[in-house]
């Protein structure tokens, strides 16, 4: 009998330790454990019910226990912070590659709510060949062969719990005269997805390809038509709102009146208005978009070779300056498929001079101008190697036949490193004067660019 107790005692004890221990508590249990790949910060801060056991979970157990349900979104939190939890989660950067996609995602610092990063963008340009006709002032590359500082951008930016951003840089080699100025000062409220608004100096919502970085484009300009015609950077209070993933989009703003050049390919002059609004008036612009299939990403390239995604908008502006009236329009459509890109925008602007007006200036009749872009490339290499090509034809005044109408065409290559941060691009420019003189203008530039 004694042995028969101690073989059933012996059973009684190996059945114990068999039994899935059912009624001790997991961590993450009630639905705090943190979804795989996910950002530190998902996770429950330490004593907001998650407690660590001190044990480690066999895989059988790991296996048994059901998932938990998916916590949504908070609705306040930016497509930027998603973007980067993505990236994080992503093989290469679970792989440990500190290089890999996603770098300038993760190029960020967290000091409590408050999320800054860099801005920086530097980009070299050296012009092995140069027409002797070749002005900068008419939108070439160079005048002679040789090197150019083109851009020297540094600068933050600024995230405070996906309520409040801000950004702030200076351009150290802007315009002719390589002068230091603001490039950009802004700050707005972010709280609603729905109405964004922003204050200070900022890029006017016209065009496409002007309000596109300047580091992401697939040449090493954008289209000489949208520098002549885009105001870009002005000073004023912009609102815009996106909807469904940037289904849709507006925006729309009131600045200080654009002011332009008697030349028109020197375009507008960027004012940040050190005199306040001293010789202007007031100019109002808009612009609707959609981009139904998701959002298409900072560059115009299609980068990493992603799935059939299409963009599209129309825009407007009226400024109605102590010199001159200024009224413009613009339409424009993005396509990014499997490493395919095609852009194409039709760009119209008007100027009329004032009777009486502020400052000097030589032109003495209204103007209209037209301008077509289309261009297309492909990366034969994802992040790597990509091909482009764009046609312009520019009319600066349509009542007008002479060698300033133009037809551009530009072809490159462009190499990309460091997950996109640094690239070298190689471009042919040839522009042939539809009336009047024929010029010799050509340009080969090789741009080397860090871009942050």
């Amino acid at each position: 009998m004694r042995h028969l107790a101690c073989v059933a005692g012996a059973a009684a004890v190996l059945l114990a330790l068999s039994m899935p221990r059912a009624q001790e508590p997991e961590p993450g249990a009630q639905g705090t454990e943190q979804p795989a790949g996910a950002s530190p910060v998902d996770a429950p801060a330490e004593g907001e019910g998650a407690e660590s056991t001190g044990e480690q979970e066999s895989a059988q157990e790991s296996a048994a226990r059901p998932e938990p349900p998916e916590r949504p979104r908070p609705p306040q939190e930016r497509p930027a912070r998603d973007e980067a939890k993505a990236v994080t989660a992503s093989p290469g950067a679970a792989g440990g590659e500190p290089l890999g996609p996603g770098l300038r995602e993760r190029m960020r610092l967290s000091i409590g709510p408050l999320e800054v990063a860099p801005i920086a963008l530097i980009a070299l340009q050296a012009a092995p060949l140069v027409g002797d006709d070749a002005l900068i002032q008419a939108g070439d590359s160079a005048e002679q062969p040789g090197f150019r500082l083109r851009r020297v951008r540094a600068g933050l930016y600024g995230d405070v719990a996906g309520l409040v951003r801000f950004a702030i840089s200076t351009e150290l080699a802007g315009g002719s005269e390589g002068t230091a100025r603001i490039h950009e000062a802004w700050g707005g409220v972010t709280a609603m997805p729905a109405l964004e608004v922003y204050a200070g100096a900022r890029t006017v919502p016209f065009s496409r390809s002007a309000m596109t970085g300047a580091g992401d484009g697939a040449l090493t300009e954008r289209p000489l038509a949208v520098r002549a015609i885009a105001p870009f950077t002005q000073v004023g209070i912009q609102a815009e709102g996106h909807f469904q993933d940037r289904a849709f989009s507006y925006h729309a703003g009131v600045y200080n009146a654009f002011q332009r050049a008697d030349q028109f390919y020197t375009g507008h002059a960027e004012s940040l208005a050190p005199l306040g609004n001293r010789f202007e008036g007031i100019a109002v612009a808009g612009r609707l978009a959609t981009e139904p299939q998701g959002p298409l990403g900072r560059t115009i390239q299609d980068v990493a070779r992603s799935p059939f995604r299409v963009g599209a908008g129309v825009d407007g502006f009226f400024s109605d300056g102590g010199a001159r009236t200024l009224y413009g329009a613009s339409a424009d459509v993005l396509l990014h498929a499997a490493g395919l890109h095609a852009l194409g925008e039709v760009l119209w602007t008007g100027a009329s001079p004032k009777s009486v007006p502020t400052q000097p200036i030589a032109q003495v009749t209204s103007v209209t101008s037209i301008a077509l872009v289309f261009e297309a490339g492909y990366m034969i290499v994802a992040r790597k190697l990509g091909v482009s090509g764009r046609v312009e034809w520019i009319d600066p005044s349509v009542d007008v036949e002479d060698e300033g109408d133009n037809l551009v065409l530009t072809g490159g290559v462009s190499y990309h490193a460091v997950d996109d941060l640094v690239k070298a691009q190689l471009d042919y420019t040839h522009r042939e004067e539809l009336g009047g003189l024929s010029l010799a203008n050509d340009t080969l530039v090789l741009q080397l660019q860090l871009s942050l």
